[in-house]
């Protein structure tokens, strides 16, 4: 039975010989060029060690591989995915029937026997310099796709903020304008009419929604980058900072019946009171914007192993399946609610960030007509620092 054996440490050459005295012979060639040899003068051992390692170059005897003419060695070898590309030189008789099939099944070059040692040291010297110059230019072209890959990516967040601007941006601006003239409007034909109050109400309910659209896409890109400021400390009652929350989402409840419900074991808990208020906002107006008037709405907090789950349920509109992985992906959800206003899903994925950076983890469960409801998880015990190792600015 073979017995594994140790990889030795890169690079080196692999040496196949029919005896290992034959191999002892090119061990001062391989050293010649900077390496280490490995000698082999077994076929299965062979085999066995190009499994589990792979040498900077191979050097294989016709007399080893003429013990398993019924295998195509040389193909056998070049076949597995991590040999595919190593220097292979073969060493065999000036024959050229044997020299057309070796080279045909992949050996780069073919040297009859006998050879100089100044012959092979050459031979040796070029392939590794080649195969050093074809991985150097491999990793270029890879850096490059990679580059080219993270401007498309660039280009295409920009072309999403440019689209996000025009139709998010343009149709809370233009109603917010369209009742403040109507306020002007209504002012000078009957000062004191009781209408107004209403419309100015509305007109900042719009404001107070493009302020929440400029505050997520700018923390999201501060949490990108690390600067957002990550604050944990002791939170007395859950319910409270809840309902606290629901007063900072743009025009309230509108009409919605919400709830709360939080396990006396989860009503005391560690995080950053700001981005779990952000957070909680975030769901709760998620909630109002894709469930109709009169519809239920509510929050849920509990204690499960070494997690506390919260979750913001709804009985509106749903989400489709396919698009239940990319919610919190910015700009994937973009779509028109229930109420007719863009949604662009900055607020989604600030809270994918926020929730993460406690160290929890954030999903959806949603069936079409029947309603969404979103769980977060915040650790039991919520690191002091940041998870991504960045160190935190105060704004």
């Amino acid at each position: 039975m073979i017995q594994p054996m140790a990889a030795p440490p890169q690079p080196y050459v692999l040496i196949a010989m029919t005896t290992p005295e034959r191999g002892e012979g090119l061990r001062g060639v391989v050293a010649d060029v900077g390496l280490e040899a490995t000698l082999f003068s077994d076929v299965e051992e062979l085999l066995y060690h190009t499994r589990v390692s792979v040498p900077s170059a191979l050097l294989l005897e016709h007399g080893l591989a003429a013990r398993v003419q019924q295998l195509d060695l040389v193909a056998l070898l070049r076949r597995r995915k991590a040999l595919a590309d190593v220097p292979f030189i073969y060493l065999g008789p000036a024959e050229p029937a044997t020299q057309a099939a070796v080279v045909g099944s992949g050996a780069d070059a073919y040297l009859t026997l006998p050879t100089m040692p100044e012959v092979l040291k050459a031979h040796l010297q070029r392939l590794l310099d080649r195969h050093q110059t074809e991985r150097t230019l491999r990793d270029a072209l890879e850096h490059s796709r990679s580059f080219e890959q993270a401007y498309k990516e660039s280009e295409r967040v920009k072309d999403d903020l440019i689209h996000m601007l025009v139709h998010d941006l343009k149709s809370p601006i233009a109603s917010v304008m369209g009742l403040l003239d109507h306020s002007l409007e209504m002012i000078k034909a009957a000062p004191g009419e009781a209408g107004v109050e209403e419309l100015l109400g509305l007109a900042r309910s719009e404001s107070q929604h493009l302020l929440n659209l400029a505050a997520n896409i700018l923390d999201v890109r501060r949490m990108k980058e690390g600067h957002m400021p990550f604050e944990p400390q002791p939170i007395p009652s859950l319910t409270e900072l809840a309902k606290e929350s629901l007063g900072d989402v743009s025009g309230g409840p509108r009409d919605r019946n919400f709830g709360f419900l939080v396990r006396p074991e989860a009503e005391e808990l560690r995080a950053d009171p700001k981005l779990l208020r952000r957070v909680m906002a975030n769901l709760m107006a998620n909630a109002i914007k894709h469930t109709r008037r009169g519809g239920y709405i509510d929050f849920r907090a509990w204690r499960q192993d070494d997690d506390f789950v919260l979750s913001v349920r709804d009985d509106g509109e749903g989400i489709p399946e396919a698009d239940q992985k990319r919610v919190f992906n910015a700009f994937e959800q973009s779509r028109h609610t229930l109420h007719d206003r863009y949604d662009t899903g900055m607020g989604l994925t600030f809270c994918k960030m926020a929730v993460e950076k406690h160290g929890g983890r954030i999903w959806v469960e949603s069936k079409v007509g029947r309603g969404s409801t979103f769980f977060f998880t915040i650790p039991a015990t919520v690191p002091a620092a940041p998870t991504d190792g960045v160190a935190v600015t105060s704004s």
